[in-house]
């Protein structure tokens, strides 16, 4: 493989040299220095401890020529604590090489690729890489138009192991993966148009993973739990858009064939190792007596899976309302039943609440849950006149029982006047947020939070502006109340400056809930950002000082959580 990569490193160069193309790329850069400091829980690690500096680099480059498309990156973690928050990894090398064809009707991609099919219900192969997600295939794809409007895809290989060897980071997962997905368009008349698909996926599993499913299956040794793990899963699914003039409607079924997963459970067995209650994680049974002879907990449970979701749109001038819906039971669809969730997942399930955007507002995230999820959301935006604009979303999260997982409203007015240097924007949000699920915290209270917050932006003149933020959460459970403030000063479209700090209200309850200990409880906790940005022409450079607390981050439904940071960050962007 090495001799082969370094084959086509030196095939593109000879010929960028020697005949006429198109290249372009794209570099992003980040480097970390890590200042320790206990009082906000960043130590303990080994950045803080010994290591201090690390960083993370990725450099894209595309050439095409005379239809021949190619594409390379190399990739570079040192130190870097984006795939493990608690550790610190080094690795270089090539992340990402295709070599693609059109002929005619037919496509042909070899090498590494993202791919998707439907929403994602079924597969979906993406970067998202401050989340430590890289997933692409590695394999061939093809593609076959048979007109403008239908088109046939299959491809098979294997998915990226980005972080499976120290010093590596060519990596693939054993599993093979092989998907065949079907898409169409067709109108129906003047104002109404369909788009149907189809898509299936086979996950074919390794002998050594068979054995080491089935030696953790064993281990349970409980009639009703003890199944023989599967070679093969298959998964379907079939979705439609339907597009009548200003309305739209999105449905998708998904269905998985019986399969090993992680589907944690308690039980109570009797006398004779017969299972007699089966009962949640933090529930309490109810049999009990001589006749109990214990709990135990189950990890691996043979289940097949579905999932429904639908999204139904309408829009006019001045306003547009969306409604989203989604019931998801033993969905997890990975490249192996065990491991990081996120590192080794395969599909992406629809995200079922807002993506917001301020510092509090994305205080608490709610994370998609596989194994079962009734969700709801709908977004209503209305333009009332030249100078007023709103936004209401409303979403509600529950398990399959009922639970309460998240709930959130959220309200949001706009004002901005022609020819008038000033934009308002004020938003309310209110939040109820289930710790003890998102983020396995076991007896603790449901979090209830309402956060008021405005952004007010003046522009000094063609170049100049000024923003500022400033937002309030108040909560009773978790850390107790935040402020946050921010000012920051552009010059368009070179400079920007900017100053914030969030600061809890709550120092006592935020020390005993970080295990930080402190001598003077009631001295409040400081968390500064100072940050400035040059961009010229194709190039952008970034400097921040940044102390920033422990908490969850999400992109698109997929949450992670990251450790409190406190140090200086640099990033580098350049495309050409």
């Amino acid at each position: 493989m090495k001799i082969f990569i370094q084959t086509i490193v030196f095939s593109l160069l000879a010929l960028g040299v020697y005949a006429q193309g198109t290249f372009s790329g794209q570099l992003q850069a980040n480097g970390n220095f890590f200042q320790r400091d206990s009082l906000i829980g960043a130590s303990n690690t080994p950045q803080y401890d010994h290591l201090k500096t690390g960083g993370e680099a990725w450099l894209n480059l595309n050439y095409g020529i005379s239809g021949y498309n190619f594409k390379l990156r190399f990739d570079m973690y040192q130190n870097s604590n984006l795939p493990n928050p608690q550790g610190a990894f080094s690795g270089q090398g090539i992340g990402f090489w295709q070599m693609s064809k059109q002929v005619d009707k037919l496509g042909i991609t070899a090498g590494n690729f993202y791919e998707q099919i439907g929403s994602g219900i079924l597969f979906r192969a993406y970067e998202e890489r401050f989340l430590a997600i890289d997933n692409s295939m590695l394999g061939v794809r093809l593609t076959y138009d048979f007109n403008e409007n239908w088109r046939l895809k299959g491809f098979s290989g294997k998915q990226r192991n980005p972080f499976g060897v120290e010093n590596s980071i060519t990596g693939t997962y054993p599993a093979l993966v092989n998907a065949l997905n079907l898409d169409g368009f067709a109108s129906l008349n003047e104002t109404t148009t369909i788009a149907p698909g189809f898509g299936i996926v086979n996950r074919s599993l390794k002998d050594d993973m068979i054995r080491n499913i089935g030696a953790d299956i064993s281990l349970n040794n409980f009639d009703n739990f003890f199944f023989k793990p599967k070679y093969n899963v298959y998964a379907f699914t079939a979705y439609n858009t339907l597009t009548m003039g200003d309305f739209s409607l999105y449905l998708e079924g998904a269905v998985k064939t019986p399969e090993a997963i992680i589907s944690p459970t308690r039980i109570v067995v009797d006398t004779t190792g017969r299972v007699i209650e089966e009962y949640p994680l933090n529930g309490t049974p109810t049999q009990t007596g001589d006749d109990v002879y214990g709990n135990y907990l189950v990890t691996y449970q043979r289940k097949a899976g579905s999932v429904l979701y639908a999204s139904a749109s309408y829009s006019r001038k001045g306003f547009g309302v969306t409604l989203q819906g989604k019931r998801t039971q033993n969905f997890p669809l990975h490249i192996s039943p065990g491991g990081n969730p996120i590192q080794v997942a395969r599909n992406f399930l629809p995200p079922m609440a807002r993506e917001n955007s301020k510092r509090l507002t994305t205080r608490y995230n709610a994370a998609t849950q596989e194994l079962g999820e009734l969700a709801f959301q709908a977004d209503v935006q209305v333009k009332f006149n030249k100078m007023w604009s709103g936004e209401f979303n409303f979403s509600n999260i529950t398990d399959l029982n009922g639970l309460l997982l998240y709930r959130e409203a959220h309200l949001i007015g706009k004002y901005k006047k022609r020819k008038t240097p000033w934009a308002i924007t004020g938003g309310l949000q209110f939040q109820q947020y289930n710790q003890e699920v998102y983020e396995v915290k076991p007896g603790v209270p449901l979090v209830q939070s309402i956060t008021p917050y405005t952004e007010i932006v003046y522009k000094i003149d063609r170049k100049k502006s000024v923003r500022m933020e400033l937002q309030y959460l108040n909560t009773k459970q978790d850390y107790g109340q935040w402020v946050f403030a921010l000012l920051e000063y552009s010059i368009a479209p070179k400079w920007s400056f900017s100053i914030a700090d969030m600061v809890t209200l709550d120092p006592a309850k935020f020390y005993d809930k970080s295990n930080i200990t402190i001598n003077d409880t009631s001295r409040p906790a400081h968390f500064y950002t100072v940050y400035v940005s040059y961009a010229e022409k194709g190039n952008k450079f970034s400097l921040a000082y940044v102390r920033q607390p422990d908490g969850i981050n999400c992109t698109g439904g997929v949450c992670r959580y990251e450790p409190a940071f406190s140090g200086v960050r640099m990033t580098v962007n350049s495309s050409f």
